[in-house]
C-alpha cells in the first residue's frame, strides 16, 4: 500500500507530488494520480477478474478489464 511516508499529506507539509523513483521525472497536480502513478514502477497486481483470473495494478483497469467480457 502507498502510505503518508511515500506520498506525504498536504495537512501535513509533506505532500510530494513528484515521482521520486529513479530515472523517472513525472509530476501531477492531485494526490491520487501520484499514488496512481507509482504503481507502474510496483511489480504487485493485487486486482484479479473474475472472469479469467488476469491481474492488474489498479483497479480502475481491472474494471476496464472487465467490460470486454
Amino acid at each position: 500500500h502507498l502510505t503518508n511516508d511515500h506520498v506525504g499529506r498536504k495537512s501535513t507539509g509533506n505532500l510530494c507530488l513528484t515521482c521520486c523513483w529513479e530515472n523517472c521525472d513525472v509530476s501531477v497536480i492531485k494526490r491520487d494520480h501520484i499514488t496512481s502513478h507509482i504503481r507502474v514502477h510496483i511489480p504487485l497486481k493485487p486486482h484479479r477478474c473474475t472472469f479469467c483470473e488476469r491481474t492488474f495494478k489498479r483497479p480502475q483497469d481491472l474494471k476496464k478489464h472487465e467490460r470486454t467480457h
